[in-house]
């Protein structure tokens, strides 16, 4: 695997501090509002259909709900391939059924893979059983690999693809719901997917694009003079071989800007990054994938840990117990989710030598239903679904 070279001349970031809103103009679950984070993808990927495919988006990050996502549609084809070179970490396609998207357990069908450079992508509601057979969890893959169908299993209005960029928060590992795929927002964000070989390097809304792999066509030199980004403005700016920002260009709080040239980036007199401004420069050939220097080709972290995890009784009344096996660990991380995404207990211990552990904990406030149980340690995670009937 080739690793790109990438120079990060300055970063100026809020980190996972909270971020002020913005209007925007559709609303999401009843609001106009959008709260960060706004960032864009360190990565630069495909966009993810079969070269030639006409493509619409009909949801950006802006308007998709929940926000940060995308849903776009093939218009003269439906094969989803990967966005980028990756580990195949997740398979989901044993369902076929369209849900009504207010039904609080709804099973999907997705995939997730994990990039280099620490970023990962997932793609869903493809069609059942449609993932090729030579595709399977573990495999690394490159960038245009078929990954399946665009169909219309789960929680969707009609045929399209659903497309996310994510970032773990604190590891390598993605902590998200099985059923579903969705993220879980304590342990990792989405990220403004920018895509290669398009106007703008993003998605917007009701545009139209064609599919093709990373090429070359980025401009030679880019010159920005006299801009001002302010809260939730974003602009991605790839040159194969300079940027050149003179006169006044603000970066201001809670916006994004990425400069990515192939020899050199040049911020004159005037150019400011503001304390909170995700900044991010870097020496890059056009539309070249930045890599983590720290994950070497081959290597693979597993998804799953070594041990297992059972709910006992299940299904539970007003009292449960979480057995772990193998929990011998510095710092284990429990959670109880509900099918809607919400946190209804979580936990923490330091550490345990017993290599079999036994939580006890009270399900008497939760309503009946499905719930996930969800066992972080080691820099993996294990979960486990059961019932609380009460």
């Amino acid at each position: 695997m080739k690793q790109a070279v990438t120079i990060v001349l300055l970063m100026l970031t809020g980190g996972l501090t909270a971020q002020p809103c913005i209007t925007v103009d559709t609303e999401c679950d009843g609001s106009t509002n959008y709260c960060g984070p706004y960032e864009l993808s360190n990565g630069i990927y495909r966009i993810p259909f079969a070269d030639g495919t006409d493509v619409t988006v009909t949801n950006d990050h802006f308007n998709h709900c929940p926000r940060g996502r995308i849903d776009m549609v093939g218009d003269n084809g439906n094969t989803i391939v990967a966005a980028a070179d990756g580990w195949v970490r997740w398979i989901e396609d044993d369902n076929n059924t369209q849900c009504d998207c207010s039904q609080t357990f709804c099973l999907n069908n997705y995939v997730w893979l994990e990039h280099p450079n620490g970023e990962w992508t997932k793609y869903t509601h493809m069609q059942y059983h449609s993932v090729p057979n030579s595709v399977d969890v573990g495999d690394w893959i490159t960038a245009g690999t078929t990954l399946g169908t665009e169909g219309e299993v789960g929680c969707a209005s009609g045929v399209h693809l659903h497309f996310e960029v994510a970032q773990p928060v604190d590891t390598n590992t993605l902590v998200f719901d099985p059923d579903g795929g969705y993220i879980d927002g304590d342990w990792a964000k989405n990220m403004i997917p920018v895509f290669c070989d398009i106007s703008g390097n993003v998605f917007v809304d009701g545009n139209s694009y064609t599919a093709f792999p990373c090429g070359s066509s980025c401009p030679a030199t880019i010159l920005n003079s006299s801009l001002t980004f302010d809260t939730g403005d974003y602009d991605a700016d790839i040159a194969s071989t300079s940027i050149v920002s003179t006169g006044t260009v603000s970066v201001n709080g809670y916006s994004s800007v990425l400069y990515q040239a192939g020899s050199y980036i040049n911020l004159g007199v005037g150019f400011v990054a503001a304390i909170n401004a995700d900044f991010t420069a870097r020496i890059g050939g056009c539309n070249d994938f930045p890599q983590r220097p720290e994950s070497p080709a081959g290597e693979i972290d597993s998804l799953e840990m070594d041990g297992s995890i059972e709910i006992i009784p299940d299904p539970a009344d007003d009292w449960a117990t979480i057995q772990i096996n193998g929990a011998n660990a510095d710092d284990i991380r429990l959670a109880i989710i509900d099918m809607s995404g919400n946190r209804n207990l979580e936990w923490q211990i330091q550490s345990t030598t017993i290599s079999t552990l036994n939580e006890r904990f009270t399900t008497s406030a939760f309503a009946p239903g499905i719930y996930l149980c969800v066992v972080k340690f080691g820099g993996a995670f294990l979960s486990r679904k059961f019932i609380v009937q009460h």
